[in-house]
C-alpha cells in the first residue's frame, strides 16, 4: 500500500526519517516539562544530571552500569524512580506530580531501544543499537505495521511511534514519519494510538 499520509489525511506535519525512538526528538520534550528546573544547565543542576548536555547524558548517565541501562529498562535506576510511589524519597520528578504513563511509556520503549541520544548522529556504540532497530524493523520484528484510517474515510499503513498531546506519530514502511492529529482520525484509531501507547 504505497500511499502517503500527508495525500490521504491532508497537510500533516513531516517529522523526517524515524527510525527508533531517540533522547533529541521523543524524550528531550518530556524532560523539558517535567525535569528543567532541577536537571538542566539552564535552571539547576542537582544530583548531577543534566538533562539539556546531550554528551553528558550520552557519556555518564547512559550505559551498562549508569541510570539508564541501554536495551534493558527494568535495570535502570532512572526508569524505576519514574514509577516509584510520589511518597517514596527516591521518586522523580521529586515535589511534582509523576509523569502520565504514556510519557513513561516512552522513555521506556527509548531505554529498551537501546537509549540513543540522537539517531541522526548516532555515536559509535549508538550505531550499533540504530542498526540492530532497522534489521529488526526489515525482519518485520518491529512494531507492527497497523491501519489507519481518517475521520472520512482514507486509509494509511503505518507503524505506531508514541502519543504527543492529541496526536500520533506514525512511520512509514520507508521511514518517513507523521504527525497525525486525532481530530483527522476516526474513534477506533483514535482509540487503537491509545491502546499501542499503552502498551509500550
Amino acid at each position: 500500500m504505497k500511499i502517503v499520509a500527508a495525500i490521504l489525511f491532508g497537510g500533516l506535519s513531516q517529522c523526517g526519517l524515524s527510525y527508533a525512538v531517540d533522547y533529541v526528538s521523543d524524550v528531550l520534550p518530556i524532560m523539558k516539562e517535567r525535569c528543567w528546573k532541577c536537571h538542566s544547565n539552564e535552571n539547576e543542576v542537582k544530583g548531577s544530571v543534566a538533562l539539556d548536555d546531550f554528551d553528558e547524558v550520552r557519556d555518564y548517565q547512559i550505559g551498562e552500569f549508569n541510570i539508564i541501562q541501554p536495551g534493558n529498562p527494568e535495570e535502570s535506576n532512572f526508569l524505576e524512580r519514574l514509577h516509584l510511589d510520589s511518597s517514596d524519597t527516591d521518586f522523580m520528578p521529586r515535589k511534582a506530580e509523576p509523569l502520565p504513563e504514556q510519557e513513561i511509556a516512552v522513555i521506556e520503549r527509548w531505554i529498551k531501544e537501546g537509549a540513543v541520544v540522537d539517531a541522526k548522529n548516532p555515536s559509535e556504540k549508538e550505531k550499533v543499537w540504530v542498526a540492530k532497530f532497522n534489521d529488526s524493523t526489515e525482519a518485520g520484528n518491529s512494531p507492527a505495521f497497523v491501519e489507519w484510517n481518517s475521520s472520512d474515510g482514507k486509509t494509511i499503513e503505518a507503524r505506531f511511534h508514541s502519543l504527543s498531546g492529541d496526536s500520533v506519530k506514525v512511520v512509514m514502511r520507508d521511514g518517513r514519519s507523521f504527525e497525525i492529529p486525532f481530530a483527522r482520525l476516526n474513534a477506533e484509531s483514535v482509540e487503537q494510538a491509545k491502546r499501542l501507547a499503552g502498551s509500550r
